[in-house]
């Protein structure tokens, strides 16, 4: 019983990352499909398994550019051991959301408290959106944790004044390269947080110092480009010329700013229809934040801040389609976001009333968001993707290539490249 009293926030942990892995991964081969990102990124691997060096990435949606190849080599030891199966993705994937409920604790923990961990990692386990985007093995997994860990590292430079994590933050934002084009957004909120930084001589030099370390992750992206006739940089200009818009205009920011704030439209599982009811949490937070009076808590605000209002300034500039995870990167803020305005809700008078209405939401929240999701299918996915393709390879069908069919890559690896699975 000591034990237990001891290790109770650790302990809890422990079970609501398992929940979170359970409604995640059990029966994974039946609950998610393999579709043209997957597809792609599987032909991708196995070039690099067949000794190819690959040396472009996934493509982005718009535009067309081409991110760094670090996701291909992350599956390949996965699809070496499943000799090519594209089951390998998932173990990858299952092993990142574990590193992602690990890290995203501890830094949690380290910012605010064990309270606010568990709050943290109890959203994480149970939201729907972030089930169902964490869930998919592609290149966009390991967004949550690494953007997690860069805000974590802008706080100890700007909040806590330690300087050695500027060569992690440069680091990892290279890195970012290589998983999505909102690394964008990344940059300008890192500059605009060292605004606030103590000392910013110091910041600077370490900066250049550490500026190797972000430009080392676009040596495949440059070698790529010197060897490719028509490159990134005639894409880029095609994009400028298509989708970027000439000064900032004021109704078409106001338009765009729902797609800066729509994480809190999904994590919050608000109803469609209504996008303006995203902005209530966004709105209380920065009245609360501007009556703030603890100096380092307003400061930690700000920082916060910046992740929604750098996507949602950039935003107004550019004039294509859009998707909820193209800002995933603040998903992390917008838990940190409810959990503070939480805890000012306790320091109110009435705390049993108001603890009585939180666990009264967050278990409506809960039920609300996992409620089918507890019993699993016996068919379709992945495992139904196969059997359809064995059946075709048993009528003699011969499926041709295809980059974004898994079908057709389960034929070349099936029956050209005679590995296991076809029986």
């Amino acid at each position: 019983m000591k034990f237990l009293i001891k290790h109770r926030f650790l302990l809890t942990f422990f079970v609501i990352m398992l929940i979170g892995l359970y409604l995640r991964f059990y029966k994974v081969e039946v609950t998610q499909s393999f579709d043209w990102d997957q597809a792609k990124e599987s032909w991708k691997t196995r070039d690099v398994l067949m000794g190819q060096l690959v040396l472009e990435g996934p493509r982005t949606g718009v535009g067309r550019f081409h991110l760094g190849p670090l996701w291909y080599y992350l599956l390949s030891p996965f699809y070496y051991i499943t000799k090519l199966d594209p089951m390998g993705a998932n173990y990858l994937n299952f092993l990142i959301n574990i590193f992602n409920f690990i890290v995203f604790y501890l830094i949690t923990r380290k910012i605010f408290n064990e309270y606010a961990a568990l709050f943290s990692i109890l959203i994480l386990a149970v939201s729907k959106y972030l089930i169902e985007i964490t869930r998919t093995p592609w290149y966009i997994s390991p967004v949550f944790v690494v953007s997690t860990i860069i805000f974590y590292s802008i706080y100890k430079i700007v909040y806590k004044n330690n300087y050695k994590w500027i060569p992690l933050l440069a680091f990892l934002t290279g890195l970012f390269t290589h998983l999505h084009f909102s690394v964008v957004f990344l940059i300008p909120i890192i500059l605009l947080s060292f605004l606030f930084v103590k000392h910013k001589k110091t910041v600077f030099i370490k900066g250049l110092i550490s500026l190797p370390l972000f430009l080392i992750w676009f040596i495949p992206i440059i070698l790529f480009n010197l060897q490719t006739k028509n490159g990134d940089l005639s894409l880029f200009q095609n994009f400028s010329k298509d989708y970027l818009i000439s000064g900032f205009h004021l109704r078409f920011f106001l338009y765009r700013l729902n797609d800066a704030f729509i994480q809190f439209h999904t994590i919050l599982s608000l109803p469609p229809g209504y996008p303006f009811l995203e902005f209530i949490i966004p709105l209380i937070f920065a009245i609360v934040l501007f009556f703030e009076k603890d100096k380092k808590k307003r400061l930690l605000g700000y920082l916060m801040s910046l992740w929604f209002i750098v996507p949602a300034i950039m935003y107004s500039f550019y004039g294509g389609t859009t998707s909820e995870y193209y800002v995933l990167i603040n998903a992390p803020l917008v838990i940190y976001i409810l959990y503070y305005l939480q805890e000012k809700l306790l320091n109110l008078r009435f705390k049993p009333v108001i603890i009585f209405l939180l666990v009264g939401i967050l278990s409506f929240y809960i039920y609300y968001n996992t409620f089918n999701l507890w019993i699993k299918p016996n068919n379709g996915g992945l495992a139904q993707q196969k059997d359809e393709t064995r059946k075709r390879i048993k009528r003699g069908e011969k499926i041709p290539y295809n980059e974004g069919d898994i079908k057709a890559y389960l034929y070349q690896i099936w029956v050209i490249d005679k590995k296991p699975g076809l029986n």
